[in-house]
């Protein structure tokens, strides 16, 4: 519990320190701008014309610094001076949904899309409502516009009980200045004195509710019920229209819900609608403006507030913004010591108003409810009983602590080791300082940098992942981009352990990785004081020893395995003679290069070493394929001549058994051998011609074939 309660004060100090710079400029400015505008000015423009008197009053009431209870009075007051019944609607919607103190705290914990996206959305709804007041409000034609008359005395109980907190109403019935340096005075005393004093509670309220947001809420329900789109949107706007807040209370929520996992729309939506809008202000409405009015008001805002919503999300998906890191930017540019002084000046501000200032009605109100619901009735004593209560049961419950999976718990008693292997569950210890706990990651692998650091992310990227570790309704997830293309990587580097000597006396430059693990968490926890700055003093001086026995072309090429395992073994022998509990898992060496100065030179001598080394290459290759081709053809070249030879041979082998063969048939039958070889011999030497085959008078007696026609003889 103690430590859930430090996370929160934690929370609460992180936001008070980013946004009270831009709170106490924000309250200034609105100090300026009620004391130097005449209260007149708001009734001049206000009752003349149907637009442009809603116009006017939108535009009047955006920069003003009042929420929903000080506007309440002021726009009544309005209307019954004269101004236009839209007039009064357009300043009851404009003026709480935006202020310079919420648009200097939009622009201190959010982004500058959503900051000049707030005002004008402000504005708008202001305008849209305002008119549709004018010109649909009265049942009647030209009932829009109230004649002047006296406040009524018949109010309802809720407005009798809201003070007229409008800074023209309080300027009205001062004294005119005593001098014309008196407005310095005066400025001072509205913006820390009677704004600070309306808002202070609710501030508060808004900042303990947001600490709250970021340490309880898990960022996975909200990106499962609420990430985004129209019901995320409806959510926002069903929670924000009856809960009473004020602009700059609601923006720190707003803030944690997105970090969370919502989209800056809803956000949007929950930031026009709460302030512009609650239980209260819609009961005195209804009595004084009646309910069509009512119910132009509170259409115009949630229809205005849906649009700009999914204009806002629009917005981000085109322009490829994450919120989740985008929020939070303007704090970075303000000096940290800056930033912790504003918050100091701001936070006794707050306290000296929270001192000053009465409760809110609101609170009362919701006080007696709670009474006639339990019968219970709070007092004075009552609460602080039920604190003291409070705080003995906090106490007592500070002993209440889990040990992890992966972890090992340590329990001590006034600094005496009682227990040294806490397992994973739920544990309780006598609160402090009587005894304490300490619980040691013996699973997870650690992973330490030399010669450079990875560049830190922004804090307010830092802070939305921190607070998806540690909740209470579950897991967290890291926060999803919203139509996020890329990433990027940077790294700074640390001359005094990147530059090292080699062997033969030259300057190289290395970044390595050291990876290890607890394996004693006793020795861990207790023999060193600090094991990160150990290890990485053994990593260091190991690795200069070794490199300092080899020559820098051996470390640039092939000798970087042999480092990393000659320094992880050095330095776990150093780690065991120290009693550290530590193991080391891996060295690992990741660049490897010259220093900046010569690193330019060293790669002209390497990229001309490799030039000479390609050129050797490729006239090796070329020789080696000339050699190649020459052995190629020549071989061919045998191969063909051997062939020949074999074709020649046998070409004379069968010529002589042919020979052979018709001198045997020869001797058989040489007449007929005679005219064969005879007719062979013509089929050869006249191979074209045709030939007529015809026996001899002396073999055939009276025979005569005619193959063709006869000379001389016509038809068959």
């Amino acid at each position: 519990m103690i430590e859930f309660l430090l996370q929160v004060a934690w929370e609460t100090w992180v936001i008070f320190k980013e946004a009270s710079l831009f709170l106490l400029f924000g309250f200034l400015l609105a100090g300026v701008l009620a004391v130097l505008v005449p209260a007149q000015v708001l009734r001049r423009f206000l009752g003349v014309g149907k637009i442009k008197s809603v116009l006017w009053a939108a535009a009047i009431g955006t920069p003003l610094p009042l929420c929903s209870c000080g506007v309440l009075p002021t726009a009544l007051g309005l209307v019954r001076q004269g101004a236009t019944k839209g007039a009064a609607v357009s300043f009851l919607i404009s003026t709480p949904e935006s202020g310079i103190d919420s648009i200097a705290i939009s622009y201190a914990l959010m982004d500058p899309i959503i900051t000049v996206f707030r005002p004008v959305a402000a504005y708008v709804t202001g305008v849209v409502a305002g008119v549709a007041t004018n010109l649909w409000g009265s049942k009647q034609p030209g009932d829009s516009h109230v004649p002047a008359r006296e406040p009524a005395t018949e109010a309802a109980p809720l407005s009798a009980t809201l003070p007229d907190m409008s800074p023209a109403s309080r300027r009205e019935h001062q004294p005119p200045p005593p001098g014309r340096m008196a407005w310095p005075r005066q400025v001072f005393a509205y913006a820390f004195g009677e704004l600070l004093d309306e808002t202070a509670h609710w501030l508060v309220i808004g900042i303990l509710l947001a600490a709250l947001v970021a340490v309880l809420l898990p960022a996975s329900w909200i990106e499962h019920y609420l990430g985004g789109g129209l019901t995320a949107m409806l959510a926002m706007l069903a929670i924000g229209i009856p809960m009473y807040t004020c602009a700059s209370a609601s923006t720190p929520i707003a803030v944690a819900l997105v970090l969370k996992g919502l989209s800056p729309g809803a956000a949007l939506v929950f930031l026009l609608s709460g302030p512009a809008t609650n239980l209260g202000a819609i009961v005195v409405l209804l009595k004084f403006l009646g309910p069509r009015i009512v119910a132009i008001y509170l259409a115009s805002i949630a229809g205005i507030s849906l649009l700009a919503g999914c204009g806002l999300n629009w917005v981000y998906r085109a322009w490829q913004v994450n919120p989740a890191v985008s929020f939070g930017k303007a704090a970075q540019f303000v000096p940290e010591s800056v930033q912790v002084g504003g918050a100091i000046v701001f936070i006794g501000a707050l306290v000296v108003s929270l001192w000053r200032a009465p409760v809110p009605v609101e609170w009362v109100w919701l006080r007696d409810a709670l009474a006639m619901l339990t019968g219970v009735h709070l007092t004075a004593r009552r609460l602080q009983v039920a604190a003291a209560v409070a705080l003995a049961g906090l106490y007592l419950c500070s002993g209440v602590f889990t040990v992890q999976p992966g972890e090992v718990g340590l329990q001590t008693r006034f600094g005496r080791i009682i227990a040294a292997d806490l397992g994973p569950g739920l544990h309780y210890r006598l609160p402090w300082p009587i005894e304490s706990h300490r619980l040691v990651e013996r699973d997870r692998i650690r992973r330490l940098e030399g010669g450079f650091r990875s560049a830190a992310q922004s804090d307010s990227v830092e802070r939305a992942l921190a607070r998806q570790r540690l909740t209470v309704a579950g897991p967290a997830h890291p926060v999803p981009a919203i139509a996020a293309t890329g990433f990027w990587y940077q790294k700074d580097k640390i001359p005094d352990e990147a530059l090292l000597l080699t062997g033969d006396e030259n300057i190289i430059e290395i970044g390595f990785t050291v990876q290890y693990q607890v394996q004693d968490p006793l020795a861990y926890a207790y023999t060193v004081a600090d094991p990160e700055g150990v290890v990485r003093s053994v990593a260091m001086a190991t690795l200069r020893a070794v490199v300092a026995t080899m020559g820098v072309d051996a470390v640039y090429t092939d000798a970087r395995r042999d480092i990393e395992q000659q320094v992880a073994q050095a330095s776990q022998e150093l780690l065991d003679a120290y009693h550290t509990g530590i193991r080391l898992a891996a060295v690992s060496l990741l660049s490897v290069h010259a220093p900046e100065e010569v690193h330019a030179a060293f790669r002209d001598v390497a990229s001309a070493q490799e030039d000479k080394r390609m050129i050797v290459e490729r006239a090796t290759t070329f020789a080696q394929e000339g050699v190649n081709l020459a052995a190629g053809e020549a071989a061919a070249l045998l191969e063909s001549a051997l062939a020949f030879k074999e074709q020649r041979i046998l070409e004379a082998e069968g010529d002589a058994l042919a020979f052979s063969l018709r001198q045997k048939e020869y001797l058989r039958a040489p007449d007929l051998t005679r005219f064969r070889l005879g007719l062979e011999a013509l089929e050869q030497a006249l191979p074209p011609a045709q030939k007529i085959l015809r026996p001899g008078a002396a073999d055939v007696q009276g025979f005569d074939l005619w193959l063709l026609q006869p000379p001389g003889k016509k038809g068959p």
